[in-house]
């Protein structure tokens, strides 16, 4: 998934705040308005990717079930991208990094700027811009925060592994130190 639900309020507030520094952006009903429109937006946007993976994985399930000997010597996650992309494309679901947020940038201003909750008098390209930089900063800074993380646990005095209560707990201490480390939260 690319934008997970938990990130959305983050996503939401980051591109708000760098709206409003931008001097072209100005919220005549307030900031706090615009980011809620902006986390239901964001957030129907995953709830969208969550839905189609859901359904990519009951397939998967299914054809594993009518077909075990297929699945023998296939790598699983391959499927499953595969069955995902061809659900994505039936639905009009953007997979791309780059394009799904760049159309997601182009719909928040549109509805932003219909539900008069922002006002600016630069081109449309220029607010999306900036409401893309927000999301694609705030993805990339996550994913290294992630990536820190990772490799604190590789480090660790004892090993951990993985999918065990322990490590879920340690790995959530030291991701939320480093999303800290990284202004995300």
């Amino acid at each position: 998934m690319l934008i997970k639900e938990a990130q959305v309020p983050f996503i939401a507030r980051k591109a708000a705040y760098d709206l409003l520094g931008s001097g072209y952006v100005t919220f005549p009903k307030g900031i706090d308005n615009a980011i809620k429109e902006m986390e239901e937006i964001i957030m129907d946007d995953a709830l969208w990717e969550r839905e189609i993976e859901d359904k990519s994985r009951e397939i998967l399930s299914k054809q594993e079930e009518e077909n075990e000997f297929l699945f023998y010597d296939v790598d699983r996650r391959e499927i499953f991208k595969l069955i995902k992309k061809k659900i994505a494309q039936e639905e009009g679901f953007n997979l791309n990094r780059t394009d799904r947020i760049d159309d997601l940038s182009h719909f928040l201003v549109k509805e932003l700027w219909d539900k008069e909750l922002i006002d600016y008098d630069v081109r449309d390209g220029k607010i999306k811009n900036i409401i893309f930089s927000s999301i694609m900063e705030f993805l990339n800074r996550e994913r290294d925060a992630r990536d820190a993380t990772y490799e604190k646990i590789e480090h660790y005095k004892r090993p951990l592994i993985p999918g065990t209560e322990e490590f879920e707990l340690v790995f959530q201490r030291l991701y939320e130190q480093e999303l800290k480390k990284r202004g995300l939260i």
